[in-house]
């Protein structure tokens, strides 16, 4: 993969997560579940690979924590 490309799927990647996490903190104040806690895993995924990409641990420990959690919900989530 070329760095053009490679920079081209972060932009795509942590602008689509951005509004992902958005739109999670919208369907929590709506309480709109289990939709907000799949949302949230999305976006933490998303930006989880972004700060790994980037090797920004700062953010990479932000992000993977919120992976994990929202993670436990869309588990419980399935099996509730």
């Amino acid at each position: 993969m070329t760095e053009h490309t490679n920079n081209k799927l972060i932009w795509w990647a942590k602008w689509t997560s951005t509004w992902l996490a958005i739109a999670c903190a919208f369907c929590t104040a709506m309480d709109w579940h289990p939709l907000n806690v799949w949302l949230g895993w999305l976006a933490g995924v998303g930006w989880t690979w972004v700060a790994w990409m980037w090797k920004e641990n700062s953010l990479l420990i932000i992000n993977l924590a919120m992976f994990l959690v929202y993670g436990f919900g869309v588990v419980r989530s399935l099996i509730a």
